[in-house]
């Protein structure tokens, strides 16, 4: 403990941060989306796309994403909540505003419902 560092360990401590770029969500996100079976998150030669490769739909969905993130405060949450939020967007934009056949751990049905409110989907 002799060469800790507090005020680096602050400054470091992703808590601490008020404002969570999106490339800095991008990595999670990617990751969950290739774990569920989406290969419009993979390059030819089947790695997660940079950030700054991603377009078109895929990019789309992201920003949604981040602003849901955004939108209930969620950047510096667990990640088991910000994975809630991914499947969440998706659900929304694409099956419908339905919390009913949204599996989850941790997001709750108001969250959902602000969440519905940020994507301005009825």
């Amino acid at each position: 403990m002799e060469n800790f560092d507090l005020k680096k360990y602050l400054a470091e401590n992703r808590l601490l941060k008020e404002n969570v770029s999106p490339e800095e969500l991008w990595p999670e996100w990617a990751q969950g989306e290739k774990e569920v079976g989406n290969d419009e998150i993979l390059d030819g030669e089947g790695n997660i796309l940079d950030f700054s490769d991603a377009e078109g739909e895929l990019k789309e969905v992201f920003m949604e994403y981040v602003k849901a993130v955004q939108g209930l405060g969620a950047e510096n949450g667990s990640p088991e909540l910000r994975g809630d939020i991914a499947a969440a967007v998706s659900l929304i934009l694409y099956d419908g505003p339905y919390f009913e056949d949204l599996e989850v751990d941790v997001l709750s049905e108001e969250q959902f419902d602000k969440i519905v409110k940020i994507l301005e989907v009825e």
